[in-house]
């Protein structure tokens, strides 16, 4: 379960000190330290507050100071020093000054390292909690749900838990898999370009030393998260030429660590490559690829530098009609089921129909891109409406959700040309299912909330047409979780209707608690809302992904 635990702040410690620039700590602080700080924050098992200073009286007065605090503003749960986002912070503040922190300070002494250390996260927490905006939910599951969404949205492509293992492999294994569809389709005839240019920024001469390249880097990858490591010394120059392209001179502080993700990893010297973060890495080799893509499309048809044409060619023509088709065509393998995908699909058409007997499945896909200013704000707000904009209405066309009601009520009218068989039927059960590329939507609190708008949206546009029981609530899922589950979704015809069935029965759930210790009462209750308000993702609990999926993929690039 994810907790609501505060970041702790400057003047939580050190209410009597006037805090200084955080450049001015750090430029206090080793060079020995900032370069391992950098790798040491993406390692599982960060100390806290209490864990931090090896000088034992030093310790001892800060522990005191966080308890006085706790104790004088009633605080439930004990305060956090470092997140994955204060620590993302902290990488690139150093990495953009590099020069003149790496260059000049040799201190050695540890204790100054510490003290200069601690109080640089503490002001980097100030900033992580300023960008917090909760907003003014009516009900304690309403706050719940966007509190939730404004907690995880700017950092959950970093994984949601400090155990993020199992986030982590799912992430591996999709990323795999998807990295070898875009490979198949910039190497058709007529994209050949892009996968010229894809190669050219990477620094190989062709795609399949490309794939190579990226299949090594991956297992290392797999290899290192087990050991818990963040260094990387390959012994190969060719692998040290490819990793020196993930790598550069100078950073900018971003929004949205734009310029960590762009270049994930540290050189420290000629031979050894220090982590920035696991999981920007992994997604610079599907989620980022698609600006160097972008902009070999633009020179390749010589559009202008701003033209978005790129997008609405990479979304129908690679992100429909390849990931997600490929995807949902293995799942729905079974000859019986009736099964609809065009190539161009026209208005008002889903991007993908699934009938099983009277079982309909609806699919929208949604490969969209989230503006850095609004994924990093952490306000509800500016989430709120994104989502509406990008999953319901944009501009004068419905889109997404406003898509598949559409859909919905062409079936209840009788009037759906893609199956004519559902409109000769009035027992149908209807799934619809908001299918999207990335994975930052798969949060607590999202289903929650599209849900809400779309249970407000299709009962208003269906009237008295409206049922229940026959017309499912929405589902919201990324494409990552359908492919690390196909193994168990292909088995039997029945798992993916079981699985929507217990993610909506989950989702009306409401935990009734009558427990008469008021303390255990609300933690029941905070688990009940969280079990409510979980993706479709959590819910899976039984499923073992098998290791050998995932190893058979690396069989040509590991030893014997």
């Amino acid at each position: 379960m994810i907790k609501a635990v505060q970041r702790l702040e400057f003047a939580n410690v050190f209410p009597e000190e006037e805090p200084k620039e955080i450049l001015e700590y750090l430029s206090n602080i080793s060079r020995e330290t900032l370069l391992k700080i950098i790798g040491f924050s993406t390692t599982k098992n960060q100390p806290n507050y209490n864990r931090i200073f090896s000088n034992v009286e030093k310790q001892h007065e800060i522990n005191k100071r966080v308890a006085d605090y706790g104790k004088a503003y009633q605080i439930p749960e004990r305060p956090i020093l470092i997140s994955r986002e204060s620590s993302l912070m902290l990488s690139e503040i150093i990495l953009a000054n590099r020069d003149s922190l790496l260059e000049g300070n040799e201190n050695e002494g540890i204790d100054e390292d510490e003290i200069n250390l601690f109080k640089t996260y503490l002001l980097i927490n100030l900033q992580a909690n300023k960008k917090q905006n909760l907003g003014d939910a009516q009900d304690n599951i309403d706050r719940m749900a966007e509190m939730l969404i404004a907690m995880s949205f700017s950092s959950a492509d970093t994984g949601l838990f400090e155990d993020n293992d199992l986030e982590f492999a799912k992430l591996l294994y999709a990323t795999v898999i998807k990295f070898e569809f875009l490979l198949d389709f910039v190497s058709e005839d007529e994209n050949q370009y892009l996968g010229e240019a894809l190669a050219k920024e990477f620094n190989q001469e062709n795609l399949e030393q490309l794939n190579y390249q990226v299949k090594l880097l991956v297992a290392t990858l797999l290899r290192m998260k087990h050991l818990n490591s963040y260094i990387l010394t390959p012994d190969r120059e060719d692998h040290i030429n490819f990793l020196n392209t993930l790598t550069k001179a100078e950073i900018d502080v971003s929004d949205d660590f734009t310029n960590l993700k762009k270049f994930p990893l540290y050189k420290i010297d000629e031979t050894q490559f220090s982590l920035v973060d696991y999981f920007y890495l992994l997604d610079k080799f599907f989620k980022s690829v698609r600006f160097i893509l972008k902009d070999a499309f633009i020179a390749h048809h010589g559009l202008e530098p701003d033209d978005s044409s790129f997008f609405a060619f990479y979304n129908s023509d690679f992100s429909e009609e390849v990931v997600m088709k490929k995807v949902l065509d293995e799942i729905f393998h079974w000859k019986y089921m009736v099964k609809r995908q065009e190539t161009a699909t026209r208005d008002n058409e889903p991007d993908y129909y699934v009938r099983h007997n009277n079982k309909i499945y609806l699919f929208e896909n949604k490969d969209i891109l989230v503006r850095a200013d609004i994924k990093s704000s952490s306000d509800i707000e500016k989430i709120k409406k994104l989502l509406d904009k990008k999953f319901v209405h944009d501009g004068d066309r419905h889109v997404g959700i406003g898509q598949l009601i559409t859909s919905i009520q062409q079936i209840i009218n009788k009037t759906f040309a893609y199956d004519d068989y559902a409109n000769q039927k009035n027992n149908l059960s209807i799934y619809p299912i908001l299918l999207v590329s990335d994975r930052v939507f798969e949060i607590p609190g999202m289903n929650y909330l599209l849900n809400k708008r779309y249970n407000e949206l299709v009962q208003e546009r269906l009237g008295n047409m409206y049922n229940p029981s026959l017309i499912k609530p929405l589902t919201f899922v990324d494409i990552d979780t359908l492919i690390f589950w196909a193994p168990y979704l292909k088995e039997k015809d029945r798992n993916f209707r079981d699985l929507l069935d217990r993610h909506h029965k989950a989702m009306k759930t409401r935990v009734v608690i009558n427990n008469p210790n008021l303390e255990e009462g609300i933690t029941q209750a905070k688990k009940g809302m969280f079990k409510q308000l979980s993706p479709i993702s959590f819910r899976l609990d039984e499923y073992q992904f098998s290791m050998n999926l995932l190893v058979d993929k690396f069989r040509d690039v590991l030893p014997e």
